[in-house]
């Protein structure tokens, strides 16, 4: 790999016009997201100045109505979303491409060849599990769950997705395991201005017309907490009409990024009808662990020559921290 900076003088200038970059980002990712707030009030005031002219009929129920009356429907919830977009439209279009774009920045971008001098760590976000903690508006387990969810962060503002499920390929959830199998994210989600969460969740019916929007819905993590006690676990749940999502992540500083290149079984075999999950871990979070792989019911992937293949693969470490797996009988 060349590197076009052979000084550090040079290395000092990129750095400068990095941060510059991210200052002009800042601003515009802070200005999508009072515009954002803004439309999303703008909605709410809407939506209750709809329901005071045409008052719905007292329920018996009328408890649980006002609890939820506080969420977005469907068509809000959409709205919502369009105003997003047209945001990130009007801010980052004409830099990034299209707002359906998946990123374009691969993870191991450094393994080989020389480290450019101005390369350094940075705090990211690391992102454990996803999970439907609560089912609402009469779904009933099991579900079957398609859609997708991903992070935007100011390395190129495209989608960084962490979970991807097709129709024909919908995740079933049942109520003693309602976590998201995730695959992603496929490189760091990197902490230095506001990381944008988008999720578009569906519960496949019996017929395409007959599905429903389980979650749709974003939200910002901007908050920067001092770092001097260690990392901590943000718990971020999703309120929608039928269902509530818990996001689980930390935010990690001055870290690297780890990819997982290859688990493999070298003591003996694997026997066809076991089942396993395959973590990481950093020492510094003990609740937290990263699951790369989870079999559930299904097979183990296992090629020929012993080799797991993982569902996901990047984790991140702080420069002092290692990755581990618990799992006895396994090197990565």
């Amino acid at each position: 790999m060349e590197v076009p900076w052979e000084t550090e003088a040079a290395g000092d200038q990129e750095r400068s016009s990095r941060r510059r970059r991210r200052r002009r980002q800042g601003k515009a990712s802070a200005s999508r997201s009072h515009s954002c707030d803004e439309s999303k009030m703008q909605i709410g005031k809407e939506k209750r100045a709809e329901q005071v002219k045409n008052p719905s009929p007292p329920s018996p129920e009328k408890g649980e109505e006002e609890e939820e009356g506080q969420l977005l429907d469907d068509e809000t919830a959409e709205d919502f979303m369009r105003s997003f977009r047209d945001g990130w439209e009007s801010c980052f279009g004409g830099l990034y491409g299209s707002f359906e774009d998946n990123t374009s920045v691969p993870s191991m971008r450094y393994t080989e060849g020389t480290i450019p001098r101005y390369a350094s760590c940075e705090d990211v976000l690391q992102i454990f599990s996803v999970q439907v903690i609560e089912t609402k508006d009469g779904l009933e387990w099991p579900l079957h769950v398609y859609g997708w969810i991903a992070t935007r962060d100011s390395v190129d503002q495209n989608r960084n997705l962490l979970f991807n499920c097709t129709r024909d390929n919908c995740q079933i959830l049942t109520q003693e395991d309602s976590y998201l199998l995730l695959t992603g994210p496929s490189r760091a989600v990197v902490f230095i201005d506001p990381v944008a969460f988008e999720v578009q969740l569906k519960v496949k019916g019996k017929t395409e017309s007959e599905d429903n929007m389980l979650c749709l819905d974003i939200f910002e993590y901007s908050t920067v907490y001092s770092f001097v006690r260690g990392p901590f676990i943000i718990q971020q749940r999703c309120y929608s009409k039928r269902c509530t999502l818990m996001v689980r992540f930390a935010p990690l500083v001055n870290t690297v990024e780890a990819t997982v290149v290859k688990v493999q079984v070298i003591d003996s075999s694997w026997a066809e009808h076991v089942r396993g999950k395959v973590l990481a871990r950093t020492f510094s979070i003990d609740i937290g662990d990263i699951m790369l792989l989870d079999s559930r019911d299904g097979r183990m992937p296992i090629t020929c020559a012993g080799e797991i293949k993982l569902a996901r693969n990047v984790c991140f470490c702080g420069i002092r921290w290692t990755a581990e797996s618990p799992c006895g009988g396994l090197t990565s």
